[in-house]
C-alpha cells in the first residue's frame, strides 16, 4: 500500500504529459545504470562487514539499493535538506501504516526514529521508490516493513564521539531551461572583453571534467549546483549563478558573500517569461550587467584568494579517512 498523496497533481495539457514522459524515461534508465554499477561493484561475492554505500540526498537510488545488496548506507552532503516533507505526510504515513509508525515514534534517538523519517527519509517512502523497489529490486515496496541492514544503524550525529563533517561530492542533473540553442552576439560584450575558443561556441555532448574546462574560463554562468560550484571555486574563476531549485539557491547566495559573483540572478533572466524582443533584450541587459560585475577587478581577485586557499584542500581524502575510521574499524 503507498501514501496517495505523493502522486503529486496533474495537468491535462499536452506539453506538460509529454515532459512528464520524457522525464520518467530518464528516471527509468538512470536507475537501470545505478543498479547495474552497484551490481558490478556487490553482485558477485557476498557482502562484507566493511562494506558500504555513500550518497547524498539527490541519489536516494542508493538506500535501496543498500538494502538490496545487505551493505550499509550513509548519507553525506554538505548542504541542508533540500527538500521539506508535504505538511499531511504525517497524518496519511499514520493512516496507512500505523504498525510502522508507532513503531518510528518509540525507537530509541540513537537510531531511526519519527525525527529522522520527517527530516529528510520521508523521501524514501514515496510511491515512485515503492514501485522500483516492488518490480526492479523484488523488494518490500515500503522501507522498514522488512528486515534489512539499513535499519536500525546508529545514527552517527547523535553519538557521544565528535560529529562527523562528510563532503559529498557528486553530479546533479538539473533539466535545461530552453531546449533551443541560443546565441550571444561578441558585440554584446565590451571592448575589453574576450570571446573564448577563438570566437566560437563549442558545444558539448555528455560529460565533461570540469577541472579540465573552467580554468580555460573567463568566468563560469551557471545554477548554482554543488557540483559546478566547488570546481568554480576550486578554479579561481568569477561566477555569475542562476539558481533554478533546492540547494541552488543556498550556493547562489554563499557566493555572493563570499564576494566572488554579483547577486544571483532571477530564473526569467535566462529564460523571460514572455518570448518578444523587448523581454528578451531586457533579461540580456542583465545577464550582462552581471558578467561585467563578475569580470571586475575585485572579483576576479577574490576568486584568485579562495582558489590558493582551497588548493590544499582534500575533502574526498579526508572524506575517506573518516570513514575508514568510523565504519572499517567498528
Amino acid at each position: 500500500m503507498q501514501l496517495p498523496f505523493l502522486d503529486g497533481s496533474v495537468e491535462s495539457n499536452a506539453e506538460y504529459e509529454s515532459f512528464s514522459r520524457r522525464k520518467e524515461t530518464i528516471q527509468i534508465e538512470h536507475r537501470e545504470e545505478c543498479l547495474s554499477y552497484v551490481e558490478e561493484v556487490f553482485g558477485n561475492d557476498p557482502s562484507i562487514r566493511s562494506d558500504f554505500i555513500v550518497i547524498n540526498f539527490f541519489a536516494l537510488e542508493g538506500w535501496h539499493l543498500a538494502e538490496l545488496f545487505q551493505v550499509k548506507c550513509i548519507i553525506a552532503a554538505p548542504y541542508f535538506v533540500p527538500y521539506s516533507a508535504p505538511t499531511s505526510f504525517e497524518r496519511q504515513f499514520k493512516q496507512s501504516f500505523p504498525l510502522l509508525y508507532k513503531y518510528f515514534q518509540e525507537a530509541p534517538t540513537n537510531t531511526v526514529c519519527w525525527t529522522d523519517i520527517a527530516h529528510w527519509m520521508w523521501a524514501l517512502f514515496m510511491e515512485t521508490w515503492g514501485s522500483w523497489r516492488n518490480d526492479c529490486l523484488n523488494l518490500s515496496p515500503i522501507p522498514y516493513t522488512v528486515s534489512d541492514p539499513v535499519t536500525n544503524l546508529p545514527l552517527w550525529h547523535v553519538r557521544a564521539e565528535s560529529p562527523l563533517l562528510l563532503y559529498g561530492f557528486s553530479k546533479e542533473i538539473v533539466e535545461r531551461p530552453v531546449p533551443e540553442s541560443s546565441e550571444l552576439e561578441a558585440t554584446a560584450l565590451s571592448c575589453d572583453s574576450t570571446l573564448l575558443f577563438n570566437s566560437r561556441l563549442f558545444c558539448f555532448s555528455g560529460s565533461i571534467p570540469y577541472s579540465w574546462l573552467f580554468p580555460k574560463c573567463a568566468a563560469a554562468i551557471h545554477h548554482a549546483g554543488s557540483g559546478s560550484t566547488a570546481a568554480a571555486l576550486f578554479a579561481g574563476i568569477p561566477q555569475v549563478a542562476c539558481p533554478f531549485l533546492l540547494d541552488q539557491f543556498y550556493w547562489a547566495e554563499r557566493l555572493h558573500w563570499l564576494g566572488v559573483a554579483p547577486e544571483p540572478l532571477k530564473r526569467q533572466h535566462l529564460v523571460p517569461d514572455v518570448d518578444d524582443t523587448l523581454s528578451i533584450n531586457n533579461a540580456a541587459d542583465v545577464l550582462l550587467g552581471a558578467i561585467r560585475s563578475a569580470l571586475s577587478p575585485e572579483i576576479k581577485a577574490q576568486a584568485t584568494r579562495i582558489a590558493h586557499r582551497l588548493a590544499p584542500e582534500d575533502g574526498v581524502g579526508e572524506a575517506l579517512r573518516t570513514l575508514k575510521e568510523k565504519v572499517l574499524c567498528e
